[in-house]
């Protein structure tokens, strides 16, 4: 009788235990919206093959960006200017703007004295000035049943045709190259700074959430590591 409930109350120990430490989750908000790697139904591929997730915490989500008051909510690959983008699983494209223009340094601060201001970085200014040439793939629930998946590619230099809203991509199809527009380089008008600026998103009816959110940093790096096939 005894040995026949030890085993549930080790696995509430381990759970426990698991859930103290954010290990192995991608995403942790409380107990009932979270995404642990058991919850995968699939791993998916590197943005850009040759680059693998850095270790720098600085380049990691969760980091502080002071310059626009806001927190880094994705992956900053060192994808030097034109490397071939990826995507990292099959979906359908909902955003693309390879026409795209930067706006000029002063009006570029204007903005982000405009975020200070405010103490966020307001969507608007996020969405349509500092991820520059940007693509947005929904995966739906095919990389989780728990959540509806969206991939985010940023700071694009060029976006080939066909690469437009509605579009059905498989994984690996290229879906731009690297490069600056949308941060203070592309303003400048230079070929400085370029990298790809990743984000994968999970939405559920009450919210949206990032990778790597509220995990802690000695495993972030690790457990964003669970999510891509090397």
């Amino acid at each position: 009788m005894l040995s026949a409930c030890a085993a549930p109350t080790a696995s509430i120990d381990l759970e426990s235990e698991l859930l103290s430490s954010k290990e192995s989750f991608l995403f942790y908000v409380d107990e009932n919206t979270n995404l642990h790697r058991s919850e995968l139904l699939t791993t998916i591929q590197l943005p850009s093959k040759d680059y693998l997730v850095p270790s720098i915490l600085n380049l990691l989500p969760n980091a502080n960006r002071e310059y626009r008051s806001g927190i880094h909510e994705g992956i900053d690959f060192s994808a030097p200017l034109n490397t071939p983008i990826t995507a990292v699983s099959d979906g359908i494209v909902v955003r693309s703007n390879p026409e795209h223009n930067d706006v000029d340094i002063d009006t570029y601060n204007a903005l982000l004295a405009t975020s200070a201001k405010l103490s966020k970085t307001p969507d608007d200014i996020y969405q349509y000035i500092l991820l520059g040439k940007s693509i947005v793939i929904d995966h739906g629930y095919t990389i989780t049943q728990k959540f509806r998946t969206i991939s985010v590619y940023a700071h694009l230099s060029s976006i080939p045709e066909g690469i437009v809203p509605g579009a059905r991509v498989e994984q690996g199809t290229i879906i731009g190259f690297s490069g600056n527009t949308g941060t203070s380089d592309g303003a400048l008008r230079n070929n400085k700074g370029a990298h790809l600026h990743w984000e994968m998103h999970f939405d559920d009816k009450d919210g949206r959430y990032f990778l790597g959110q509220n995990i802690p940093s000695n495993y972030l790096q690790s457990n964003i590591e669970l999510l891509f096939n090397k």
